[in-house]
């Protein structure tokens, strides 16, 4: 049984000055697809865990049929001469307690690497457009993530996020450090594809590099059609309406 938070890494790895990037649990997961696919197009290399007492108590069996502790993976990615360090969060922590703790062993981490520029992707309902929104405490991060296509936030109040990003956000702001969120406009709860290529279309403008769009445009298309299929099977329920104000998601900075 883990007892505390730890993170431990792979001896030799060089992460120092990289650009740190999340993908947030959220509604239509587009910033845990979009962290995940710059993962395959730029064979990204694990580089740490992150274990602790505080992720959900349940086990997850693999392939193997062994069954273990729910994890966290970093993964380092070398492109153009940046380095992007990248952890998919596929669940919330849900005590505030925990959150902290977990928030502030990532942040000493990676202080301790001069890492110096956080970048949450998130998804969720906003607008409706499909628009992707940024939210951030720098002017030019603002105005560098607007030339790359983003919007700016219509209210901090439409924006979720869990209280691990949040606290985190919290850390590196407080530090003077950059940290920006962009946020994908989606109505689905289910995962977004379509929403998480928007996010790397702003994100691959921002930093610099080219992003191959072919794989996840096939995964578009796919999601795509079984959404037809189950329209035409009248299996969608209810459908949102433009002007409905979305409810909240369960943790929000504040």
């Amino acid at each position: 049984m883990v007892l505390e938070t730890r993170i431990d890494v792979v001896d030799g790895v060089e992460i120092d000055g990289a650009i740190f990037i999340e993908g947030s649990p959220t509604a239509g997961a587009a910033g845990i697809l979009a962290v995940n696919y710059l993962r395959e197009v730029f064979d990204a290399v694990l580089v740490g865990e992150i274990v602790s007492p505080h992720f959900p108590q349940i086990s997850i069996i693999d392939d193997d049929g062994i069954a273990s502790r729910p994890k966290l993976e970093l993964y380092l990615v070398n492109v153009k001469g940046l380095k992007l360090l990248l952890l998919s969060r596929v669940f919330p922590v849900e005590s505030n307690e925990g959150s902290y703790e977990l928030a502030s062993k990532l942040y000493q981490f990676l202080a301790r690497h001069n890492v110096n520029e956080y970048l949450v992707l998130a998804s969720g309902r906003v607008t409706g457009d499909g628009s992707v929104f940024v939210s951030t405490t720098s002017l030019d991060q603002s105005k560098a993530l607007l030339d790359a296509g983003a919007k700016r936030s219509p209210s901090l109040e439409t924006l979720p996020v869990d209280r691990v990003s949040g606290f985190l956000m919290l850390f590196f702001a407080r530090d003077g450090k950059k940290v920006s969120m962009l946020f994908s406009d989606s109505a689905s709860y289910i995962p977004d594809n379509l929403a998480a290529r928007r996010l790397l279309e702003v994100v691959s403008r921002y930093l610099g590099i080219e992003v191959d769009f072919k794989a996840l445009d096939t995964e578009i298309e796919k999601q795509a059609r079984a959404m037809q299929e189950v329209e035409q099977l009248g299996l969608t329920g209810r459908k949102i309406v433009s002007d409905e104000k979305p409810s909240k998601e369960p943790f929000y900075i504040g």
